[in-house]
């Protein structure tokens, strides 16, 4: 038993130093960009194919996350509702105060607070992959030119932020300056310039453009995406935040 025991351990090291092996030689590094008026035009083309001001005027939206998570969220008024598996928050994304419910049961105190702290890194990952086009001027990004495949590309680097700052992404676009796919320099994945694609770009609410479908390392799908100008008109009616 020792034996192959010995046996499973040399070969558990073996496949854990391939994998590291194997991410340093297809880790990219991160590409040097110049910052400046191009990389300001550039950005200013992006928002324009994906309608930037259509989002911006968005006041509410709901999707579902890899068939997973669902949410609902009031934009103007900083809410949020996540529901997954027998779980529920309703809460504010400024001051984490809020609701949560397990199993359709409310439940209080700091359990209350660790599942509104988990709803809240739900919300920020699964909801990147839904608007980080939209997100490209938040405050604390810098923005630069960078050569991919000898083409120019747009470079986001964000400086705060979500819950994991100090990632910087890279983005590509087509001819109409429509992005197609980014690659990520980002701090949950060691190795960088992972390539996924942003496809699937469907036009909503007053021709404002929205990917669904990201294909690359990890696949990834939103499903059931609605926007609207309340939370009313996108949810039968119904407003779960007015308990708040």
């Amino acid at each position: 038993m020792k034996k192959i025991g010995k046996i499973l351990g040399l070969v558990l090291l073996i496949v854990i130093l391939c994998t590291i092996g194997y991410g340093y030689f297809i880790s990219k590094p991160l590409p040097k960009g110049v910052a400046g008026q191009e990389a300001e035009l550039f950005t200013d083309k992006i928002q324009t194919a994906i309608n930037q001001k259509a989002w911006d005027s968005t006041a509410a939206v709901t999707f579902e996350f890899a068939g997973d998570h669902k949410y609902l969220w009031d934009k103007k008024q900083h809410l949020v509702q996540v529901e997954w598996n027998d779980k529920k928050a309703v809460f504010n994304t400024a001051t984490l105060e809020g609701i949560a419910f397990e199993n359709d049961i409310e439940i209080i105190g700091e359990e209350k607070t660790e599942l509104i702290s988990k709803a809240n890194d739900y919300f920020n990952n699964d909801s990147f992959w839904l608007i980080a086009p939209f997100k490209l001027r938040d405050p604390g990004t810098t923005r630069s030119i960078v050569l991919q495949d000898n083409q120019k590309a747009l470079m986001v680097t964000y400086s705060s932020g979500g819950s994991t700052p100090g990632d910087s992404y890279v983005w590509l676009v087509d001819a109409n300056f429509v992005p197609t796919a980014w690659r990520m320099w980002v701090s949950i994945i060691p190795v960088g310039g992972i390539e996924t694609t942003w496809e699937d770009w469907n036009t909503y609410n007053n021709s404002l453009k929205i990917a669904s479908t990201h294909k690359g390392l990890i696949n990834l799908t939103l499903e059931n995406i609605k926007t609207g100008q309340s939370i009313e008109e996108i949810n039968n009616g119904q407003n779960p935040f007015s308990a708040l």
